[in-house]
């Protein structure tokens, strides 16, 4: 065995032991949650199951992956008095798929999805979650609340803004941009530990940390610097006034017809013709 190949050997062990110590410092307790997100964020592999009870696949998930399930069967019952393991799932098969990502999809076949706790993940319905996690999107009828935005779990610890925002947007399908007027800011570091929170609102308490502001555009989120938020919001304002005085306008009655203007003329003043004075008689 060469030198040259010991070296290489020790060298590269020397940078492994000092990348695990730096996730893990000694004296400092590993983090139960952290690794559960971990966890869920692994690209995994899930086989073809075309009747699978609730409670099968949360033992499956668990023997699998080693992410512990709990199924919050008081929830469902509480709407309509459902028996979560009367429904049978199909779950097709599933390669490279992170849970965060494929567990959504298949819960929604019985109107369900998951929370992150400390160091498991508990499935609920989403009427449940939406209340739960004041997450409730608008409705014009009676149907069961459903969630306004996505809910995110993530951990960040001293990390640039711009790479959080961008690691946040593709684990959850978001549509996320840095403005040039963001300057400087936007590598500026953030720190947080989100748990289902919605996507809107984690987004808005990371750019917060570099003072920066969210400017939402119907699906897209725009972070810029405050002036610049401030021009679009006077801007927005400007063109919902225009609309509401335009849409005025258009929907105000008719001006009722204007009564004919009389021309009166006035008489024309008499000219009295003024005789000449008789010179009197000469002497």
């Amino acid at each position: 065995m060469s030198v040259r190949f010991l070296m290489t050997l020790a060298i590269a062990l020397a940078i492994s032991a000092s990348s695990a110590m730096a996730q893990n410092p000694p004296g400092r307790k590993p983090d139960p949650t952290a690794d559960l997100l971990t966890k869920l964020r692994k690209p995994v592999d899930l086989e073809r199951a075309d009747g699978l009870s609730l409670a099968d696949l949360a033992a499956r998930i668990g023997d699998k992956f080693g992410v512990t399930v709990f199924i919050n069967d008081a929830a469902f019952k509480a709407i309509d008095n459902v028996n979560p393991d009367a429904q049978m799932l199909k779950v097709p098969q599933m390669k490279g798929m992170s849970l965060t990502t494929s567990l959504p999809h298949l819960l929604s076949q019985m109107d369900a999805t998951f929370l992150v706790y400390k160091d498991h993940i508990e499935i609920v319905p989403i009427a449940f979650a939406a209340k739960e996690t004041k997450n409730i999107a608008p409705s014009d009828d009676d149907s069961p609340p459903r969630l306004a935005e996505p809910l995110v779990s993530m951990i960040f610890k001293e990390k640039p803004l711009n790479e959080a925002v961008a690691e946040l947007a593709e684990e959850y399908n978001l549509t996320v941009i840095v403005s040039p007027q963001s300057a400087d800011a936007r590598t500026g570091f953030v720190t947080a530990r989100l748990l289902n929170t919605p996507a809107d609102k984690a987004l808005e308490l990371l750019t917060l940390q570099c003072d920066l502001r969210i400017v939402r555009k119907a699906n897209t989120f725009l972070i810029t610097s405050r002036d610049h938020a401030n021009d679009l919001f006077n801007e927005q304002m400007e063109r919902e006034r225009s609309k509401i005085d335009l849409e005025k306008f258009r929907t105000a009655p008719p001006a009722p017809p204007q009564p004919p203007i009389q021309l009166q003329l006035q008489p024309q003043p008499q000219i009295i013709p003024v005789p000449n004075p008789v010179p009197p008689p000469k002497p």
